[in-house]
C-alpha cells in the first residue's frame, strides 16, 4: 500500500491544494492588509504634513504682510512725499530741507520699530529718483552703516523690482552694499509717486534678510530624511537644511503649498522613517491574520483528509482486485457521494469486462467467417479477368479491335482497383490508368473526347501522386463538363513545376466544358455535389482533395477555377517526390 500515498496521489493532491490555498488566502491577506495599511499610513502622514505646512505657510505670511504694510506705508505716507518734493525742490532753504527729513525720519522710525519684523530686516531707505538725497533706518544687527545708492541702483535685481506693477520678489540676492560679497538678502524696491499724479517722487528699498525665512522653519519639526523647500518668485527654490538655505528644486512626489503672498510657495517630501514604527505594527497584525489564516486552512486539510482517505483506499483496493482478475461486484463501495460514483463506475467496468470475456470467442467465431468470406471475394476479380480476356481474344478473331481495347482498358482498371495496394505511385503509372479510363470513355462518346498531356519535363514523370486522383477528376470533366456540352471536348493535362516554388508539382487538368458556378465549385469541394451513381464514387473530387490534405498538410491541396460557358481547371500542388522505380517494379 505503499504507492498510495505517492507525491500524486489524490489525497496528496487534495492536501496540496488545500494548503495551497490557504497559502494563497493568506498572502492576498497580507498583501491587502499591507496596502490599505500603507495607504492610510500615507494619507495620514500627507493630511499632518499639510496641517504643519499651512501652519507654517501661516506665520511666513503673516510676516510677509508685515514687510509689504511698511512698503505701503513708506508709498504713501504724507510726511515721507514732502521730504522727496522738499529735497528736490531748488527754492526750498536748506532749514527747511532738515526739519522736513528729520520729521520724515521719526515717522520712518517709528513704523520701522512697531512693524513687527525689524529682526528680519536690516534697513529700510527712502531715497529720491537719482539716489543724491536719502533717508536711512538700519536694525541693531551689526550691519555697516554706509549707504551707496549709486551701488544699489546698479544691481541687476534693482531694475526689475522697480519698474514691476507689483510687489516683486526675486529670490535670494547678493548683497550689492556688503563689499565682502557673502551676503544674501531678498530686496524689496517699489516707487514713491505723488498723491496727486503718477510722477515718480524717488523709490523705498527694504533690505531683507533669510533671517525672515529661517526662524520659522527653526521651529519646524524635520526629520533628517525630510525636505523642507521655499520658493521665492518664478523658478527661485530653496533647500532648508541645518539652519541654511540651499538651491535646490523641490521633487515631483512633494506636497506644496502657495502663500497668500504672490510669488511664495511651500513644499514638503514627508519623512520615511516617521513611517516605520505604525509600519513595523501593521506588519505584526499581516503576519498574523496571515497565521490565524494557514492554521485553518491547516484543520481543513486535515479534516478532508480523514473524510477521503478510507474510502479511497477502499477503491484503490478494488481497483487492485479488478486488475488481478477478480470482476466480482462490490456493493459496498456505492456510496451516495462523488466516490460512489466512482465505485459505480469500478463496479460497471467490471460487468463491462466480464461482458467483454464472454463475448471473445463469439468474435472468434465472426473472424473465421469473415476470413472465408474474404477468400471468396477474391476468386471474383480473377473469374472476371479470365472472361474479359476471353471476350478479348474472340473480338480480336472477329477483327472487332474496339471490342478488344476496350476489355483490355477494363481489365487492366479492375485488376487495379482489385489488387494493387500501394496507395503512392509514379506519375507515369497514374496516366497509364488515366489512360486505361478514357480509352472507354472514349468509345463510349464515338470518339467526341480528346485528351492531350503535356508534360514540362520527363523526370517529372517518377513523380509521386495518390493512386486515383486524376480519374475522379477526369470523369467530373467529361460528366459534368464537356457531356452537357453537347458536343466535341477536349481535356489537357499540364505537369509541371509550381513557378512559386520548384520543389512543389504543379498539374492542372483543363477542360473546355460548360464550366462551373462558384456555388458548384464549393460543392464539389467540400463533397455535397457528389452523385450516387458515380463510377467511382468512393474517392471523388472532395476526398482526393481531403487526402492530399491528410497527408501533406497546408498549403498542398487542390483547388478550381471556371468560368461558366468556358472552362474548367483543377489545379493540383503536391510536393515535388521522386519515386526509385527499381523498388517500384520490385
Amino acid at each position: 500500500m505503499k504507492r498510495y500515498f505517492r507525491f500524486h496521489s489524490l489525497r496528496a493532491r487534495i492536501l496540496l491544494l488545500s494548503l495551497g490555498f490557504s497559502a494563497l488566502l493568506a498572502l492576498a491577506a497580507a498583501f491587502l492588509t499591507f496596502a490599505f495599511s500603507q495607504r492610510y499610513l500615507q494619507e495620514s502622514q500627507q493630511q499632518s504634513s499639510i496641517i504643519n505646512l499651512q501652519i507654517l505657510g501661516g506665520e511666513l505670511d503673516a510676516d510677509l504682510q508685515r514687510v509689504e504694510l511698511l512698503a505701503d506705508f513708506i508709498q504713501i505716507d504724507p510726511s515721507i512725499r514732502n521730504y522727496l518734493r522738499t529735497v528736490t525742490d531748488p527754492t526750498s532753504s536748506l532749514a527747511a530741507r532738515r526739519t522736513q527729513a528729520l520729521s520724515s525720519w521719526n515717522r520712518l522710525n517709528n513704523q520701522f520699530l512697531s512693524s513687527g519684523v525689524r529682526s528680519s530686516l536690516n534697513r529700510a531707505v527712502v531715497s529720491v529718483s537719482d539716489g543724491k538725497s536719502f533717508l536711512q533706518i538700519m536694525s541693531s544687527n551689526g550691519q555697516p552703516s554706509n549707504f551707496n545708492a549709486q551701488r544699489l541702483m546698479a544691481a541687476p535685481f534693482f531694475k526689475p523690482l522697480y519698474s514691476a506693477e507689483r510687489i516683486l520678489y526675486q529670490g535670494l540676492q547678493a548683497n550689492p552694499l556688503d563689499f565682502a560679497g557673502v551676503q544674501q538678502i531678498i530686496p524689496l524696491i517699489r516707487p514713491i509717486r505723488s498723491s496727486n499724479s503718477s510722477r515718480i517722487l524717488g523709490w523705498m528699498y527694504l533690505e531683507l534678510t533669510p533671517e525672515l525665512i529661517l526662524r520659522r522653519m527653526r521651529s519646524f519639526s524635520l526629520p533628517a530624511d525630510a525636505g523642507l523647500y521655499v520658493s521665492i518668485g518664478e523658478g527661485q527654490s530653496y533647500l532648508y537644511r541645518d539652519g541654511t538655505l540651499l538651491c535646490a528644486v523641490p521633487p515631483i512626489e512633494a506636497l506644496s503649498l502657495r502663500l497668500h503672498t504672490e510669488g511664495w510657495a511651500l513644499s514638503l517630501v514627508p519623512s520615511r522613517t516617521e513611517l516605520r514604527p505604525r509600519q513595523h505594527y501593521f506588519y505584526g497584525l499581516a503576519l498574523l491574520f496571515s497565521a490565524a489564516v494557514l492554521l485553518l486552512g491547516s484543520l481543513l486539510s486535515a479534516l478532508l483528509r480523514r473524510e477521503i482517505n478510507a474510502p479511497v483506499e477502499r477503491l484503490l483496493a478494488r481497483i487492485e482486485k479488478t486488475g488481478g482478475g477478480d470482476f466480482s461486484q462490490d456493493p459496498e463501495i456505492e456510496w451516495d457521494n462523488e466516490l460512489g460514483s466512482i465505485g459505480r463506475g469500478i463496479n460497471a467496468l467490471s460487468e463491462n469486462i466480464q461482458t467483454l470475456l464472454n463475448t471473445r470467442i463469439q468474435d472468434e467465431k465472426a473472424k473465421k467467417e469473415l476470413e472465408y468470406r474474404i477468400l471468396q471475394s477474391q476468386i471474383n476479380p480473377h473469374f472476371l479477368y479470365n472472361t474479359l480476356n476471353t471476350v478479348k481474344w474472340m473480338a480480336s478473331i472477329q477483327g472487332a479491335e474496339g471490342i478488344a481495347e476496350i476489355s483490355t482498358a477494363l481489365s487492366r482498371l479492375l485488376k487495379n482497383i482489385a489488387k494493387e495496394q500501394r496507395e503512392i505511385i509514379a506519375l507515369r503509372e497514374e496516366f497509364h490508368l488515366v489512360d486505361d479510363y478514357f480509352t472507354i470513355m472514349k468509345y463510349r462518346y464515338g470518339g467526341n473526347i480528346e485528351l492531350e498531356y503535356q508534360i514540362d519535363e520527363e523526370c517529372l514523370l517518377l513523380a509521386g501522386i495518390h493512386r486515383f486522383s486524376l480519374q475522379p477528376i477526369l470523369e467530373n470533366a467529361i460528366f459534368h463538363g464537356i457531356e452537357p456540352k453537347g458536343g466535341a471536348g477536349k481535356i489537357r493535362i499540364h505537369v509541371c513545376r509550381a513557378p512559386e516554388d520548384a520543389d512543389k508539382l504543379r498539374i492542372s487538368v483543363y477542360d473546355d466544358g460548360i464550366g462551373m458556378r462558384e456555388e458548384q465549385i464549393r460543392r464539389a469541394l467540400l463533397g455535397t455535389g457528389e452523385e450516387e451513381n458515380d463510377f467511382f464514387r468512393h474517392i471523388g473530387v472532395s476526398n482526393v482533395r481531403q487526402r492530399i490534405l491528410y497527408a501533406f498538410g497546408e498549403p498542398y491541396g487542390l483547388s478550381i477555377r471556371s468560368a461558366p460557358g468556358s472552362f474548367t481547371e483543377v489545379c493540383f500542388l503536391l510536393p515535388l517526390r521522386f519515386l526509385d522505380t527499381n523498388a517500384e517494379n520490385d
